[in-house]
């Protein structure tokens, strides 16, 4: 059996109160005491089953409005922005409790002839017990900064629950993970906007490596970025 990011505890939608967590109000779920709503819709349900943040809610939390059913941005890949390194960091986790990690790649390590996966360069791990929680620090010996060039890169984050296995920003890599099926879509990316202003060459991205989609196992920013439309 496929393990998930959380075991689920059989909640029933329909108007009624989740003590502490949230209450579903027509097409919309209202948590207390935070005065944050978020769209009624599967991501959402699923992490409240979990007993989790919404992906939303984890954002709000830290300034930043999305619309995570509607203002996703077509960003598979990207350039850097301008002068300096980018910053690629986790801001929450929500996942397996286990030792997970994240990174980048370069084209030139991309798919060859379809068969294999891009060569990996890993950025940063997070411990076990940090798997829960805003703000996850990173182990020693991490980075949350690197210099791609002028090139498009791809981002990617694994969880060791997962051996074997990567999640990347490009959907046709998650093909190597068979238990995915079809479902290939599992990097979320939204334009950071705070305070009603969008934050230039910042992204935040929802990753989902579990099978249960709340988007929210891994939750990273990275900045001085630009997207790019993949190559064909």
């Amino acid at each position: 059996m496929a393990r998930l990011a959380c075991v689920a505890v059989g909640v029933v939608f329909a108007s009624v109160v989740f003590p502490g967590v949230a209450r579903a109000q027509d097409q919309q779920i209202v948590i207390p005491y935070q005065h944050i709503t978020v769209p009624n819709d599967p991501a959402a349900r699923a992490a409240i089953a979990c007993g989790e943040p919404p992906l939303q809610v984890i954002l709000a939390r830290q300034g930043y409005t999305i619309d995570e059913a509607h203002g996703e941005v077509a960003a598979q890949l990207f350039k850097r922005a301008g002068k300096g390194p980018v910053t690629f960091k986790p801001i929450a986790a929500y996942g397996l409790p286990d030792v997970s990690m994240g990174g980048w790649y370069g084209p030139q390590n991309r798919i060859a002839n379809g068969v294999s996966e891009p060569v990996r360069h890993t950025m940063w791990r997070l411990e076990p017990y940090n798997n829960k929680q805003p703000y996850p620090p990173v182990m020693k010996g991490s980075t949350e900064r690197f210099t791609p060039g002028t090139r498009p890169f791809g981002l990617w984050i694994s969880s060791m629950g997962f051996k074997n296995e990567r999640v990347y920003t490009e959907d046709i890599l998650q093909k190597f993970v068979r238990r995915f099926g079809t479902d290939l879509h599992k990097a979320h990316v939204y334009e950071a906007v705070r305070d009603g202003q969008i934050v230039p060459n910042t992204y935040l991205i929802g990753w989902e490596y579990s099978t249960n989609d709340d988007n929210q196992d891994m939750v990273t920013m990275v900045t001085n970025v630009v997207p790019v439309t993949p190559p064909r």
